[in-house]
């Protein structure tokens, strides 16, 4: 009996885990009314050492960029959410219309704030358009490889 029970709750625990990795890596991220969340899946057939997402609205021009902090390369299927506040653009209460424009750095680099890596490590993306609001999450599929190029697609 006791047993039987200890199964269950195990079951159950493991069931509960399982849907909440799920929607960790599915759903939709909690965005804060003064943020915009950028979900951004690395559909990509290698791992890469750094992301850099520059991004321009409103007049206003930021660039930033994720890494892991232990210096190991960023996953091919991995989702990333780069978050943007009301800050970034200067508390302006709207943006419309938001460019974005990723650089791929193919091998691990030390990040740094100027965003200047070798150049046979750096492949630029084509910039994509945005009509964005605070509060919400839009969804962007990176895609391709180091030797063909890579593409940014919004699917939102």
């Amino acid at each position: 009996m006791i047993k039987e029970k200890s199964v269950r709750l195990i079951a159950a625990v493991l069931i509960l885990a399982l849907v909440f990795a799920l929607y960790g890596c599915y759903g939709s991220a909690r965005v804060a009314d003064d943020e915009i969340a950028l979900q951004i899946k690395l559909d990509i057939k290698e791992d890469i050492g750094l992301l850099v997402v520059n991004y321009t609205a409103n007049g206003i021009s930021h660039s930033g960029g994720v890494s892991n902090a232990n210096k190991s390369l960023l996953k091919h299927g991995e989702i990333i959410t780069c978050t943007l506040s009301k800050q970034d653009f200067d508390n302006q209460e709207n943006i419309e219309n938001m460019s974005v424009k990723f650089e791929i750095i193919t091998e691990y680099v030390d990040p740094n704030y100027e965003n200047i890596y070798p150049a046979e490590y750096t492949k630029p993306l084509e910039a994509i358009d945005l009509k964005v609001n605070y509060g919400n999450s839009y969804n962007i599929t990176i895609s391709g490889d180091k030797s063909n190029g890579y593409k940014a697609v919004s699917e939102s």
